[in-house]
């Protein structure tokens, strides 16, 4: 469910960042940014399918 959750937040972050180049809302660029990193974050967090997932960093 985690990763649904973090690839939702990314492609809104994406989304985001499309309309506010369109508009020029810079703000809502930001935005965008800011849900981004916080789905990528979340990704690299272990979760139910992966829960060992920081000790491959250590490889």
């Amino acid at each position: 469910m985690a990763t649904l959750k973090g690839t939702t937040d990314k492609i809104a972050g994406k989304g985001k960042q499309a309309v506010a180049e369109i508009i020029g809302d810079g703000k809502l660029g930001e935005e965008g940014k800011a849900q981004q990193r916080k789905a990528e974050v979340a990704a690299e967090e272990p979760g139910e399918a992966n829960p060992l997932k920081p000790l491959s960093k250590l490889t």
